[in-house]
């Protein structure tokens, strides 16, 4: 497989911007040429799309777009981009393919193809590797919003491809799985149940509590169900007597010095290691 990647130059210290050192690259192609800028985009309200815009030798122009899954990344966009970009490309015959886009990462990422694993990147490969059979492919990195027509052409497609109703595949992969696992866990924590036991602000409820160090102790002990008179049994839980000839459950134990749950969650526990100390319970917490 054969592959030209055109090495990027340094503008540092030239005399002409950017865009005319573009321009020039991009002149400077064969006359028999398919040309096709690939951009990617994301709105504020996170939804991603892609954009194709291109322009064969005879003057016919493509112009793509399209939005992808939510909680898809601008680079996951920009490769997207450029798959499509070579769908195009397989319809024309002995002509050099130029890709030119301005994303950096995409190339590098294209560049090391014996490594690539997932899927979209070896469907990338897999199309270059069928159209080196009868062209040359080229990548060129091009910078964004110096005024390269084909460039911001394809930065409007993106745009508005992010802004369509719905996406063009459901199709995820394995960062966007993980993007959403991640929200829904940071939902999860901020958004806590509405049970009396979830009463605290911030995990180390039992580190807020004024007292000694037994008295914080015993409350983290009874909050996490994990006291002194608990054994297990044949893998069973089990807990010694109460001075009152019950199991000393944590419950139990609350229940027997007339105390309440919503103390032992609350920022009543002073109250309740007083209780434990005057019913003499301490030493089952």
């Amino acid at each position: 497989m054969y592959v030209g990647l055109l090495h990027v130059k340094s503008y540092i210290g030239t005399k002409c911007p950017p865009v005319e050192l573009s321009l020039e690259l991009i002149n400077n192609n064969p006359s028999q040429a398919l040309v096709l800028y690939t951009d990617g985009s994301k709105s504020d309200s996170g939804r991603t799309g892609s954009g194709v815009y291109a322009k064969a030798e005879d003057g016919l122009v493509f112009r793509c777009r399209f939005r992808n899954p939510d909680n898809c990344s601008v680079f996951r966009s920009e490769l997207l981009a450029i798959r499509e970009a070579l769908n195009f490309a397989l319809h024309f015959e002995n002509s050099d393919i130029y890709v030119l886009t301005d994303s950096k990462s995409s190339i590098q990422y294209l560049k090391n193809w014996p490594k690539i694993r997932e899927k979209t990147g070896q469907e990338v490969v897999s199309k270059i590797a069928t159209l080196s059979q009868k062209s040359r492919v080229f990548f060129q990195w091009i910078p964004s919003h110096v005024g390269v027509f084909g460039n911001e052409e394809a930065d409007v497609l993106a745009k508005e491809g992010s802004a369509l109703p719905s996406a063009s595949s459901s199709e995820l992969f394995t960062p966007e799985i993980y993007s959403i696992h991640k929200a829904i866990a940071n939902s999860a924590w901020r958004n806590t149940p509405t049970h009396y036991w979830y009463a605290g602000n911030r995990p180390g409820l039992s580190l807020q509590s004024v007292g000694t160090r037994s008295a914080q102790t015993a409350l983290a002990r009874l909050r996490s169900g994990h006291i002194k008179s608990l054994k297990f049994i044949d893998k069973e839980k089990t807990f010694s007597s109460c001075p009152c000839s019950c199991p000393a459950s944590p419950a139990h134990i609350i229940d027997c010095i007339g105390a309440s749950a919503r103390q032992l969650w609350s920022g009543e526990g002073k109250g309740l290691v007083e209780l434990l100390e005057r019913h003499g319970v301490m030493d089952l917490v």
